[in-house]
C-alpha cells in the first residue's frame, strides 16, 4: 500500500503542501492540466527550487485567475469542473470544512460566508491540488504529525478541534485555514511516522522566514501491511475476589452500552488463596474515564489498572447480516449472533442453523 506523511513541524499552508508534492515528484504539467478543468479564469503557476536556512526546497508562485469569495460559486465551479469525481468530492469536503469554520469563527450562516484571507484563486488550486496530486501518485492513505500552529487564525482554531497540535512561535501563523482543513480532511492518521519504507521525499517552502527552516516535509512510500493496521486504545483492568459472581453480567453490559470496545473476564487465583477475576475493558481514550467510573461504581474494587495498547486490525464492514473484514484478496465473513437469534426467533428456523 503507497502511502504519503507530512512532517508539519514548521506548520502547514496550502502552497507548501502542493510545492512538496512536486518536489516528491508530481508532474507540474499534469497538475496545470487538471488544474485547467476548474473553470477559474487564466492564472500562472511556476515551481522554483530555493533554500530555507540551508535546506531545499520548492516554492509555488501562483498569480492571475479569479477571486472565489463566495462559498455559493465555489460549489458551482466544482460542480461544473471536468475533474474526476472522487477529486471534487474530496474539494469540496475541504471547502466546506473552511466555509464551516470562517461561520463558526466570524458569526456568520455558512452558506452567506464571504472569504477574505483565502479569496485569491490559489486557495481553490492548493485544494484542487493536493487532491489531484495525491491521486495522481497513486497515494491510498495520508498520515500527518501534530500541527504547529504558531499563533493561529480564528477559522484555524475551528479545523483543527479534536486534532493534536503544539506551538513553538507566538507571533506568526504557521499553519494556515486552508493547509489545516487539507490535512485534516485527507489524513488517515494524525501522530508518529508509521510503519513505512520511504522511497521519496519532498520539500514545500513558505513564504516567511524564521529562525528555523519554514518548509513542510512529505514522505512518500509503502507500508507492507497492506491489509491490516494499528489502532491506539486503553486497557482498565482490575482483580475482583470479594464481589457477587451475579453482578458481573449487568456490568459487562453496562459499559458495552457506554461505548466499551470490548470487556471480557478472567477467572484467577487471588489472595488469601480466593478464587477471583481480572475483569478486563478495552476503551477508547476518551471514554475510558467513564468506564472507570462505572467500574468503581458498580462494583467492589478499590483500583484499575491502566494499560495504552496497540491492536492489528483489518478492514471491516457490516452488512444486513454479516461483518465482512477484507483479509489481503481475501474476505472473513461472520454472522453476529444477535442478528442470527432474531433471524431464528422470526423465521423458527434452529439457531445451529442460521449460524
Amino acid at each position: 500500500m503507497k502511502i504519503a506523511y507530512f512532517d508539519c513541524s514548521s506548520g502547514i499552508s496550502g502552497d507548501m503542501i502542493l510545492s512538496a508534492l512536486v518536489d516528491a515528484g508530481l508532474s507540474e504539467k499534469y497538475l496545470v492540466g487538471e488544474l485547467k478543468k476548474l473553470s477559474i479564469g487564466k492564472f500562472t503557476m511556476r515551481f522554483t527550487d530555493i533554500q530555507k536556512n540551508g535546506m531545499h526546497a520548492k516554492f509555488a508562485e501562483i498569480s492571475g485567475g479569479e477571486q472565489l469569495r463566495e462559498f455559493s460559486k465555489v460549489k458551482k465551479i466544482i460542480k461544473k469542473s471536468k475533474l474526476g469525481e472522487s477529486i471534487k468530492q474530496i474539494g469540496l469536503k475541504i471547502y466546506s470544512k473552511i466555509a464551516a469554520a470562517e461561520s463558526k469563527a466570524h458569526s456568520i450562516a455558512a452558506g452567506k460566508v464571504h472569504f477574505h484571507e483565502i479569496a485569491q484563486v490559489d486557495t481553490i488550486i492548493d485544494i484542487f491540488g493536493a487532491a489531484i496530486g495525491l491521486d495522481a501518485l497513486k497515494i491510498e492513505k495520508v498520515y500527518s504529525s501534530s500541527f504547529n500552529l504558531g499563533r493561529p487564525a480564528p477559522a484555524t482554531i475551528e479545523i483543527i478541534k479534536g486534532i493534536p497540535v503544539y506551538s513553538t512561535d507566538d507571533k506568526n501563523e504557521l499553519t494556515t485555514p486552508t493547509g489545516a482543513a487539507i490535512i485534516s480532511t485527507l489524513a488517515e492518521k494524525i501522530g508518529p511516522v508509521p510503519e513505512m519504507k520511504i522511497e521519496k521525499t519532498g520539500a514545500g517552502a513558505g513564504t516567511s522566514d524564521f529562525e528555523k527552516p519554514n518548509i513542510l516535509r512529505v514522505y512518500i512510500g509503502t507500508s507492507e501491511k497492506n491489509y491490516f493496521s494499528t489502532d491506539e486504545k486503553i486497557l482498565l483492568e482490575t482483580n475482583i475476589d470479594d464481589m457477587d459472581a451475579r453482578i458481573f453480567p449487568y456490568i459487562t453490559e453496562k459499559l458495552f452500552a457506554n461505548e466499551a470496545v470490548d470487556v471480557w473476564m478472567t477467572n484467577i487465583h487471588s489472595k488469601k488463596g480466593r478464587p477471583g477475576i481480572i475483569l478486563s475493558v478495552l476503551a477508547e481514550k476518551k471514554d475510558e474515564k467513564k468506564l472507570a467510573d462505572i467500574i468503581f461504581y458498580e462494583t467492589t474494587t478499590l483500583g484499575i489498572r491502566r494499560l495504552p495498547t496497540n491492536r492489528w486490525t483489518l478492514p471491516r464492514k457490516k452488512d444486513k447480516i454479516y461483518k465482512v473484514a477484507k483479509l489481503g484478496n481475501s474476505l472473513k465473513r461472520t454472522t453476529e449472533y444477535e442478528d442470527a437469534v432474531k433471524i431464528a426467533k422470526r423465521t423458527n428456523v434452529p439457531l445451529r442453523e442460521v449460524l
